[in-house]
This record gives C-alpha cells, sequence and structure tokens, in this order.
C-alpha cells in the first residue's frame, strides 16, 4: 500500500466507489486525511456509509452540501467523466469552486519518487503486454509490480518496488494530470469509447497524454501498425522528445523494433539485431506488436536480450484472448471474449479460417461490414446479444450462412452441431461487441463460454467411452 503522507489532515472527497474509488479511500484513510465519498448509485456498503457526501437531485439542478465546499482535492475515479459528453456534476463543482481534481495515478506519482514507471496503453493488447512485461521484470528477478487497469489498484501495490508497469486506459489518463511517465507505451489506435470521449478526436487526445510532461530520460514506445501511430510519432519528433521507439507487428521500422518474418528484430541503432523467434502462444500481428513493446520496454530499463527471450517462451498468454478451451472431435475451441470491438475480431480472423464464428453483443460505433475482408474464412455465424438483429441482415446480405441465438449457450451447442456437418476446424467466440447487455464484463461472458465448451467435452468422451468401437479422437 502507498500511504500518502501530504493527505494528512486534508479533506478529500473521492468521487466513485468501485474498485480503483474503494482503494483510494481505504489509503486516504490509513493516511490520516478526512475523506468524504459520493457514487451515483449510492453507497450501499456498510464500510463507508458514514463517509457519504450529500448530493441531492432537484429540477432546478444538483445540490451540494456545505461539506463540498470545503474539500481541499476531490479524486475521481476512472468512470467519472471530465469532459465528454459533459462533465460529471461533481467535477463541474470543483471547477467552480477552485478544488484541484486529480486521480490515484496523481497521487501515487507525488508520493513515490526514485522508482520507474512503465505505463502501457493502447486500444488492443495493453493487458497482455502489461503482463508480459511483468512476466520478464519477475523471472529477471526484478522487484516489480502490476497495477492500474491490470493487476492492483495502483495505490495498493507495494511501496517497496523498483518498478511499476500500470496499464492505463484512456478514462484513468483523461484525469491524469502530472503524467511524466519514464516509459510510456502506447500500442494502437482504433474507434473505442467515441461516446465517452465525445468523438474519436477525444479519444485520441486522451491516449497520447501517455507522453506527456517527457523529461532527458523518458522513453517513447510507439505502435505505427495503425493510422494514428505515426502521426503521434511525427508529433513527438516535432516537441522534441528525446527517445521514440517505433514498433511493429508487421515489419521492422526504421530505428524501431519489429519483424522479419517470424524473427524479432531489434533496429534501433540502423542494423539489424535478432532478437528471438516467435511464439506459438503469442501468434498474430497483434500478438508480435506486444512482443515487439514488451522488448523494447525491457531492454531500455536494463533486462538483458538473453533474459527476455528466456522469459517470454514460457509465458502462457491471458485468459479469453485467443485461448484454447478444448479440441472436440479435432475441432478447436477457441475463447476470445476479449474481443469487445470490430477491431479485435479482425485480428482473430486474419489467424484462422474455415471457422464457426460466434458474435454479438452490446455494439460499439464500428460496425460488422468492416469485417467483410474475413467474411469468406466463416462457414457459420451464430449471432448474440443486442447486435444480433443488425448484424444478421448486413451478413446475410454478404452471403454469409448465419443465425440468430438467443444465449451464448445456444449458440455453442448449435456451433458444436455445425462444425461437424460443415467439417469446420474451428468454433470461435470473438464478439466484437460489448458483453453487458448478457453479462457482467467480457470476463463474465468468456468463462460462460468456457462452462458450455467443457460441458459437451464431457458429454462427448463420456458417450465415446461408453461404445467399444468409438473412433480414436
Amino acid at each position: 500500500m502507498i500511504l500518502l503522507d501530504f493527505c494528512k489532515n486534508k479533506r478529500v472527497g473521492v468521487i466513485g466507489l468501485g474498485k480503483t474509488g474503494k482503494a483510494v479511500v481505504d489509503v486516504l484513510l490509513k493516511s490520516g486525511a478526512l475523506v468524504g465519498v459520493y457514487d451515483d448509485v449510492g453507497i450501499d456498503d456498510f464500510k463507508y456509509k458514514g463517509l457519504d457526501l450529500t448530493l441531492l437531485y432537484s429540477p432546478e439542478g444538483n445540490l451540494f452540501s456545505d461539506d463540498w465546499k470545503k474539500l481541499d482535492v476531490m479524486v475521481v475515479s476512472p468512470g467519472i467523466s471530465m469532459l465528454w459528453p459533459r462533465a460529471h456534476p461533481a467535477v463541474q463543482f470543483a471547477h467552480k469552486h477552485n478544488i484541484l481534481v486529480t486521480n490515484d495515478v496523481d497521487l501515487f506519482q507525488r508520493q513515490v519518487s526514485g522508482r520507474t514507471t512503465i505505463c502501457v496503453s493502447g486500444t488492443n493488447g495493453k493487458s497482455t503486454t502489461t503482463a508480459l512485461i511483468g512476466h520478464v521484470f519477475a523471472s529477471a528477478e526484478r522487484k516489480s509490480v502490476l497495477g492500474g487497469n491490470f493487476g492492483l489498484p495502483v495505490l495498493l501495490t507495494p511501496a517497496d518496488r523498483d518498478f511499476y508497469i500500470f496499464e492505463l486506459s484512456s478514462y484513468q489518463l483523461e484525469s491524469c494530470r502530472r503524467l511524466g511517465f519514464d516509459t510510456a507505451i502506447l500500442l494502437n489506435i482504433t474507434p473505442d469509447h467515441i461516446v465517452r470521449h465525445g468523438g474519436m478526436h477525444g479519444y485520441v487526445e486522451a491516449k497520447q497524454k501517455i507522453f506527456a510532461n517527457f523529461r532527458e530520460k523518458s522513453q517513447a514506445i510507439i505502435g505505427v501498425d495503425d493510422d494514428y501511430g505515426p502521426v503521434i510519432e511525427a508529433l513527438l519528433v516535432r516537441l522534441g522528445h528525446p527517445n521514440i521507439i517505433p514498433i511493429s507487428g508487421a515489419r521492422v521500422p526504421d530505428a524501431g523494433i519489429g519483424w522479419q518474418e517470424n524473427n524479432l528484430i531489434d533496429n534501433r541503432y540502423g542494423s539489424y539485431d535478432f532478437v528471438c523467434k516467435s511464439v506459438e502462444t503469442l501468434d498474430g500481428d497483434h500478438n508480435r506488436q506486444n512482443i515487439a513493446a514488451s522488448y523494447a520496454a525491457c531492454v531500455v530499463n536494463g533486462i538483458e536480450k538473453q533474459e527476455f527471450c528466456d522469459a517470454v517462451v514460457s509465458f502462457d498468454g491471458l485468459p479469453h484472448r485467443q485461448e484454447l478451451i478444448a479440441t472436440i472431435n479435432g475441432v478447436k475451441y477457441i475463447n476470445d471474449s476479449k474481443a469487445t470491438n470490430v477491431q479485435s475480431t479482425k485480428q482473430a480472423l486474419r489467424r484462422f479460417s474455415n471457422l464457426i464464428l460466434i458474435l454479438g453483443g452490446r455494439p460499439k460505433d464500428d460496425g460488422v461490414e468492416k469485417l467483410a475482408d474475413y467474411f469468406s474464412k466463416i462457414k457459420y455465424a451464430f449471432l448474440i446479444g443486442e447486435a444480433a438483429d443488425d448484424w444478421y441482415k448486413i451478413m446475410r446480405a454478404r452471403r454469409v450462412k448465419c443465425e440468430i441465438s438467443n444465449s451464448l449457450d445456444i449458440a455453442v451447442n448449435n456451433a458444436y452441431k455445425m462444425s461437424k456437418l460443415l467439417d469446420a476446424d474451428i468454433v470461435l467466440l470473438s464478439p466484437a461487441c460489448a458483453s453487458f447487455d448478457q453479462f457482467k464484463d467480457f470476463e463474465d461472458r468468456g468463462n460462460e463460454f468456457r462452462r458450455c465448451v467443457k460441458r459437451i467435452e464431457r458429454k462427448t468422451y463420456s458417450s465415446h467411452n461408453g461404445h467399444k468401437n468409438t473412433r480414436d479422437y
């Protein structure tokens, strides 16, 4: 836990009582702060009931109690809007009354000095990259910890580590003020969270904040495989950033790190230095980009090339990201529930073919028609969730054989039957949608897929074992 000495006896309001908000409250209380708490949906956790800051809604607007005006600082959780579609009423109040608005990452940076911060963001791949960097540092016996949007809340990380490896979402970056991370990584940018950020421009602005307030020894690692990366790289050059490393999963960038066929190449100094071969558990251009970014972050922070190579081969990847659940009758069942946007599903369809696809959920701004280049790989599709009706019409118009399923359970069972009829190689859950219409989150959706597949696997092999002349699968 990171105790905040500078908050002792300060009046601090914490807005949003999710995982991050609760961590902030606990740390502030142990740091001797005078804490008030507010959450839009109310406070039902008895532990925090007595800290409630009153905010009433009326036809005339929001009515704040006098306690709000006494605040020295306001700490917002990632779910609290700073700008779009409009600033949260508490944030508006703070600005009107000159109350400092900050977040847990800023509090961490103010308290912790002399330690290295490695921060990862991007639309896709940031959790895998964060986990891989953490795995390498742990394997190399460096004192490190994972936190932020992946791992522990920032302020609950141990205070005695040399390296802090944080995944930061656009929501977290939006409310950051201090920034100036030692190593900042931006993997990619494709449309996501557009409504929250007021359009693509606001989303890009939030993401590229990860490089702000750089110093002489700061490292900027930036993916150049999408339309936005090269533009941001050029901006950093104009701003005079001292250490920029472009990375790619598809080629070897000038003065950067990338791939030539199956070989990871370090070209930072103008000569192709072989690092390692690709690994089966991190296949595909998107994972190659993750490996390139991880290697860059590791090597600039003192990890030897051989230490990285030894560690990467033992990394198993993360659940719900093109994860093999089972092979039944020769058909592989792949859980890619983390594919919550079309770009992520595109990555899966680039890698796999001759497949039955399960997709759908709560759609984002990127439509299924953007997958059209890969429709020929889909032997049959099962559509679920809120996107099902609209996407069914689009896919049928493009001559993709498909049907609507009322639930993921039904989709998986029908996919199992269809895989035998169509001689498919893969049943792939890669929804290209958010999960909140039917599930708690993408993990809940992925776990349900796993349960459905394992149930089929048990029935299938139980049936096989009950017959003497069963084909050996």
